[in-house]
């Protein structure tokens, strides 16, 4: 089956009436983001484009996240709170988002980051100027950010660059197309708890022919010294065994070259 941008709505059944989709079903994974997570909202909020929902999944923090949620919830029907009842991680965090999604696109965003107004308005511009795409990336500030000119991948040049390049293996700087996360019962690996995202995108390039970068940059990236640090020398090693070794259980596009 190909994928791509149709122009329009999308709409589905909920106990015999007809309901109307949003355009962009957005995930927000939160856990003890006291600091961060009502910037984040606003800037969801203040997009340009309006035709969105939200759902905040806070992990059981032990902060006053949920409270900040809730509130903010409150103020706007487009967004939703979704509460684990124990922590089980940023994985299950947006699995769980997923699963309440109803957007024809999706897009990620870590509760301590923050976009700008025009982050999803860049997201359709892109999929109606490149008919038959499956993903877009936008270019972001903050974290390994690879300079490079807007361009149009194709799956080899995808995976190339997810696996070390412009695109990366980052949740947060794509914007999927739901129908074929739904069809192919995609989900972020729970077992893992680093690259797990770099995981995902990998299995959803299986499904991806054609996937234009912008290189304007629209996505915040809040870099936080003692966690990222703690991603590099021997436990990125580690995990990108352990990533490899899962990735090459199951049928993919990704060739073990192109791994090496």
């Amino acid at each position: 089956m190909i994928y791509g941008y149709n122009g329009g709505s999308i709409s589905f059944c909920d106990g015999g009436i007809r309901l109307s989709a949003p355009l962009f079903s957005v995930v927000v994974p939160a856990y003890n983001q006291h600091k961060f997570i009502n910037s984040c909202l606003k800037s969801l909020q203040n997009q340009t484009v309006t035709d969105f929902e939200v759902f905040v999944v806070d992990d059981c923090s032990t902060d006053d996240t949920a409270d900040q949620i809730a509130a903010f919830v409150a103020r706007d029907n487009r967004f939703h709170l979704v509460a684990h009842a124990h922590n089980r991680g940023v994985s299950a965090a947006r699995n769980s988002g997923m699963a309440r999604a109803h957007g024809q696109y999706l897009c990620f965003i870590d509760g301590d980051d923050w976009v700008d107004t025009n982050f999803l308005a860049n997201f359709q511009a892109a999929y109606r100027d490149h008919p038959g795409s499956q993903l877009v990336i936008c270019d972001h500030y903050g974290y390994l950010s690879v300079p490079s000119k807007s361009k149009v991948y194709n799956q080899k040049q995808l995976i190339d660059n997810i696996n070390f390049g412009t695109v990366g293996g980052f949740a947060w700087n794509k914007c999927f197309i739901r129908e074929i996360i739904t069809d192919h019962q995609l989900k972020f690996n729970e077992t893992i708890d680093f690259l797990e995202d770099q995981l995902f995108a990998f299995q959803y390039a299986n499904y991806v022919h054609q996937a234009p970068y912008i290189a304007t940059k629209t996505y915040h990236y809040r870099w936080r010294f003692r966690s990222n640090l703690a991603h590099f020398g021997i436990p990125f090693f580690v995990a990108r065994r352990k990533m490899l070794k899962l990735l090459k259980q199951q049928p993919t596009a990704v060739p073990d070259d192109d791994l090496k």
